[in-house]
C-alpha cells in the first residue's frame, strides 16, 4: 500500500487533538463523526435526522461518508488534511482509491465546512 495509508510518525506523539477538533467541528455542523486514531482519520457522515429536511437542506446524501486523513506534506512534513475518495468496481474495470490534499491541519473550521459541503449537496452556506 502507498505510504499515505500509514500513520505519520511525526503525528504519533499527540494524534488525538486535531482529530478530535475536526470531529467537534463536523458535529457543530450537524454531521456525525467518528475517529480512528490508529490510522489518523476522521469519518464524517450525514446523521439520519428528520429535522434537517425542515431546515431547507433538501437534497441530502444519506448513505455518504467522507474520510479525512491527517498526513504530513511530502515536502516539508507539515501535517495536512487529505480526503480519501474510495475506489469503485465497475463491470469491466476497477478505479483505485484516490487521495486529495485539502488544507493544513490548522484550518479545521474550513476543512469541516468543505467536508460538509461534499456530504450535503444543497448547502445553504
Amino acid at each position: 500500500m502507498p505510504s499515505y495509508f500509514s500513520p505519520p510518525s511525526s503525528l504519533s506523539a499527540s494524534p488525538l487533538h486535531p482529530l478530535q477538533a475536526l470531529a467537534k467541528e463536523l458535529e457543530a455542523r450537524r454531521l456525525g463523526a467518528s475517529i480512528d486514531v490508529s490510522v489518523s482519520v476522521v469519518d464524517a457522515y450525514v446523521l439520519p435526522d428528520s429535522s434537517r429536511w425542515q431546515q431547507g437542506l433538501r437534497r441530502v446524501c444519506v448513505q455518504c461518508t467522507q474520510r479525512a486523513i491527517l498526513r504530513p506534506d511530502p515536502v516539508n512534513a507539515h501535517p495536512w488534511w487529505w480526503l480519501l475518495w474510495p475506489g469503485e468496481r465497475f463491470d469491466s474495470e476497477t478505479a483505485e482509491p484516490e487521495v486529495t490534499r485539502l488544507l493544513p491541519v490548522e484550518e479545521i473550521s474550513e476543512t469541516a465546512r468543505r467536508i460538509r459541503n461534499i456530504l450535503i449537496l444543497d448547502s445553504t452556506e
